[in-house]
């Protein structure tokens, strides 16, 4: 349930998290990767070193994530994301929207 990263060209996105979540993604052609916990530093890591570009996760591994969000904090690339996931909280939606707009060049998620 995963694409390879680098090498294309082209600018790589993945999105990491729970099953449930991230396979929602696969269909707007993104590299999906289910992880849960403790994986979560591992595979980004991994991602990291296949040439990923922009990565998404999913709120709940933020924890997980802490001292590789720092590392590559101050970093353009990769660019490391959190997708909302709670309802309501359309300011975070909106902004996901607009740096996969700019990641992808286009909008894929629609109005």
């Amino acid at each position: 349930m995963s694409q390879a990263g680098g090498g294309t060209g082209r600018a790589q996105i993945a999105v990491v998290g729970n099953r449930e979540t991230v396979v929602a993604f696969q269909a707007a052609g993104l590299a999906v990767f289910p992880v849960e916990g403790a994986q979560a530093a591992e595979k980004v890591e991994e991602l990291v070193a296949d040439g990923f570009r922009v990565i998404f996760f999913t709120e709940e591994l933020f924890s997980h994530l802490a001292p590789v969000l720092e590392r590559y904090r101050k970093r353009a690339v990769p660019c490391l994301v959190a997708l909302p996931v709670s309802e309501g909280s359309q300011e975070s939606v909106a902004r996901l929207k607009e740096v996969v707009k700019r990641a992808v060049g286009a909008d894929v998620f629609g109005k």
